[in-house]
């Protein structure tokens, strides 16, 4: 029974963060458009006719797999970036993990850019992958550790939004510098340049970005997570700091049972719940991938050009298909936490399978004709599939296997999650040239069909983690003997100025 000494913090603090944490978020994320920058400038670099001529692709009988290389050892250099950024991260640090992967986003891209062969070219696309997917995997994971639990989804969103920016800015700049006529043959150079920009730019704002408060408690920087987190949660209608107590006082507690538990890869292994947490974000970026996403964002130069349209009509096509894609993104950012992960990982998957399905349709009938409504219909419904794909899927894909992971092992998890990814994408995008030169719109049905099946996946076996604080995420596997407290079970102590808990909780700690 409470006492007037003691208040019960069981509501939910919906306004507990400031914009301070919204400029915070934004400012590490300029790190995501550097990502996307650097991920969707080969499609306006495959777009220019003089990267074609300077690397003799025009020319070359195995141009399909040169170009399947150029795509997909990003993602092999992806996979060894994610791996080593999971000991890297947990070793030094969210922050500095941010830090590294600028600095060789940043080197790896000046030399794409001053590269005199294509096997020079391919050798820093591979670098150049090994850094950004350490971005894709450092930024998501920061966030969701920083950030309080009730917005987690939007403002986890910033990063999808940036990345869309960054394929935005990318295909503008390739739009750009395709009229350029003063580069004598170089115009592809200084798209890939301009990219060193924005991991220049997150560089410039580490200083003022902290430390994962979580990260810091696994390290006993005790005093120093605790000032983050209060100067975090601090607002007008809480001068007590009631919900930053609450807050931390459950990441600590948390920690102290999890700092007794196996963070090897193998502890993922042993226990039923780890593993099911690890299939689960193994598989959701595969499963969102092989919808065709990035096959379509990749390859949609050469898509729109095999539908008949000029080299210029195609770049302006590639960069108005990734501006209405970010608008969606932006749209998501207001719905994503209005509806359980698992209704819009399904729902989403769903509608891309018809979209993707449609786009087959017009493409078996009117590819080769003369018909210029039925090629636009074509183009539009990719519009359509890449819009739905933004505002349904691309956020929660990026931060939902994050908040699957206790905070021991989700630097791990993340990593799990990443590197599925980029082996799933390294098989799409080595594949794809050579299946549509053969097999054409049917391809597309390879997707419809993987879309499908991972609507059923999603919606029958994954968990809803929307508003769930990450300390508590582990109940929704079936592991309530890991969580140390719950927030219902915590109460301030007006006089006092600390925090109690409600009788029970010392008895689970007990039997742990």
């Amino acid at each position: 029974m409470e006492t007037n000494a003691e208040t019960s913090i069981s509501k939910d603090h919906r306004g507990h963060y400031k914009a301070s944490t919204v400029w915070r978020v934004t400012g590490v994320s300029f790190g995501s458009l550097s990502l996307g920058y650097a991920a969707a400038i080969i499609a306006t670099t495959l777009g220019q006719p003089s990267f074609f001529e300077y690397m003799n692709l025009a020319t070359a009988k195995n141009a399909s797999q040169i170009i399947g290389a150029m795509n997909s050892l990003f993602y092999a250099g992806g996979f060894f970036g994610c791996v080593f950024n999971a000991w890297f991260a947990d070793r030094f640090g969210r922050r500095i993990a941010i830090a590294t992967a600028c600095v060789i986003v940043c080197l790896s891209l000046a030399l794409q850019a001053g590269s005199v062969h294509v096997a020079m070219f391919i050798v820093f696309r591979f670098t150049n992958g090994f850094g950004n997917l350490m971005l894709m995997n450092s930024i998501p994971l920061w966030i969701t550790e920083f950030v309080p639990p009730y917005h987690r989804g939007a403002l986890s969103n910033i990063h999808a939004a940036m990345i869309n920016i960054g394929y935005l800015v990318s295909s503008y700049v390739g739009v750009g510098f395709y009229y350029y006529t003063g580069g004598s043959g170089n115009q592809w150079r200084a798209p890939l340049a301009l990219g060193c920009l924005f991991p220049l730019i997150t560089l410039a704002v580490m200083p003022f970005i902290p430390e994962s408060p979580r990260y810091l408690l696994t390290k006993d920087k005790i005093d120093e997570a605790w000032d983050i987190v209060r100067e975090m949660h601090s607002s007008s209608d809480d001068p007590n700091h009631e919900f930053a107590t609450v807050e931390f006082y459950q990441m600590k507690k948390q920690l102290e049972i999890d700092s007794r538990l196996d963070s090897s890869w193998i502890g993922m292994l042993r226990r039923p719940s780890y593993r099911k947490r690890l299939y689960i974000s193994s598989s959701l970026l595969v499963l969102l991938y092989c919808t065709g996403t990035l096959t379509i964002a990749n390859y949609g130069p050469i898509l729109f050009k095999s539908l008949g349209f000029s080299p210029s009509q195609v770049l302006l096509f590639q960069a108005g298909n990734i501006l209405q894609g970010l608008s969606a993104v932006i749209a998501s950012i207001f719905i994503v936490d209005r509806f359980p992960r698992p209704t819009l990982l399904a729902t989403g998957m769903l509608v891309c399978a018809v979209n993707i399905s449609i786009v087959a349709a017009l493409t078996a009938t009117y590819l080769g004709t003369t018909n210029t409504s039925g090629l636009a219909a074509a183009v539009a419904f990719i519009f359509v599939y890449v819009w739905c794909y933004g505002f349904i899927l691309d956020g929660v894909g990026y931060f939902y296997a994050a908040e699957l992971f206790p905070t021991h092992l989700r630097a791990k998890g993340v990593t799990c999650c990443l590197g599925a990814y980029c082996l799933i994408n390294i098989l799409w995008l080595q594949v794809a040239p050579t299946a549509f030169d053969n097999i054409g719109w049917k391809f597309y049905m390879v997707f419809v069909s993987c879309a499908v099946v991972g609507a059923g996946i999603a919606w029958t076996w994954f968990p809803d983690t929307s508003h769930c604080s990450l300390e508590e995420v582990a109940r929704l596997f079936g592991d309530e003997d890991l969580v140390a407290v719950y927030r219902e079970e915590i109460v301030l102590d007006k006089q006092g100025g600390g925090v109690v808990e409600k009788p029970g909780v010392e008895h689970r700690e007990e039997e742990m």
